[in-house]
């Protein structure tokens, strides 16, 4: 389910087959491009999209993935490549992105 879509009490279902996940799709599109995890980063705001953190040098979550889900903590908890954005929506990607660079130039 994910979520209302409208006053009137209709609600929208992602309906994918069993082996599609986005984490698979983010790993072949790297394949298919040819990037080395360490060359990628991806950012979510969902449970959902921690699939992505397995094929990503660096994985991160916006802000408001841990206001809307606290449990998420959790579930991130010893994966080194995971981090949280301060920042949350576009504020956070933006977080992301600018400070994985500068980690990358830096290091």
């Amino acid at each position: 389910d994910n979520g209302s879509i409208g006053r009137d009490g209709l609600n929208a279902y992602h309906l994918v087959p069993r082996r599609v996940s986005k984490g698979r799709a983010v790993a072949r599109h790297m394949r298919v491009r040819g990037y080395a995890p360490e060359e990628c980063i991806a950012v979510g705001d969902s449970r959902e999209d921690m699939g992505a953190a397995e094929a990503v040098g660096a994985f991160w979550l916006v802000a408001n993935a841990l206001e809307r889900d606290p449990p998420l903590r959790d579930a991130i908890a010893g994966r080194p490549n995971v981090r949280v954005a301060e920042g949350r929506y576009g504020e956070g990607v933006y977080e992301a992105v600018v400070t994985t660079l500068a980690q990358q130039r830096a290091g």
